[in-house]
């Protein structure tokens, strides 16, 4: 007697994707996922006080200025 859960005839083929697809697809959320990031950074830098916003904007590269963003959170939280 054979098992019936092994049967092919239950089990639908897999259409496999294409590679460049796959890549497409993870390439695609990525780029939104860094935009969304982006975004969010600029908006907490403009809501931040005059000062702060000065200081953590002052940074010639990004990750000066992510850095002095995260100094300015933590030292909030501190306080």
């Amino acid at each position: 007697m054979s098992d019936p859960i092994s049967s092919p005839a239950l089990i639908p083929p897999a259409m496999p994707l294409p590679r460049l697809v796959e890549r497409s697809y993870l390439w695609a959320i990525a780029a939104l996922g860094g935009l969304a990031t982006g975004a969010l950074m600029v908006f907490a830098v403009a809501t931040q006080s005059g000062a702060d916003a000065e200081r953590i904007a002052g940074g010639s590269s990004y990750a000066e200025t992510l850095v002095s963003a995260l100094a300015v959170a933590q030292a909030r939280r501190t306080q």
